[in-house]
């Protein structure tokens, strides 16, 4: 970006969509990073619910200790490097 602020022969339209894409960029790799903490934050509750079975000698572990999943799925690509459809 700050390669576009000293470069005079690309016009203001041009610099705008390449900040746009860098700002996309960074947005989606924020998201996943967001959604990974959101999943660590469910294991550990899952684990927490394991532990307390455990050491209660398994008598308050049942299907509704462990809370549900939030529906994300956290994949280790960038969203523009997966294919789609393919599997």
């Amino acid at each position: 970006m700050e390669l576009l602020e000293v470069d005079n022969e690309m016009s203001i339209e041009e610099k705008e969509q390449k900040i746009r894409a860098a700002f996309d960029r960074a947005r989606k790799d924020i998201a996943v990073i967001v959604a990974k903490v959101e999943c660590k934050k469910e294991e550990i509750e899952v684990l927490d619910a394991q532990q307390l079975a455990a050491a209660t000698g398994g008598e308050s572990f049942g299907a509704f200790d462990i809370p549900p999943s939030s529906g994300n799925v956290i994949v280790d690509q960038h969203p523009s490097e997966m294919e789609y459809g393919m599997r």
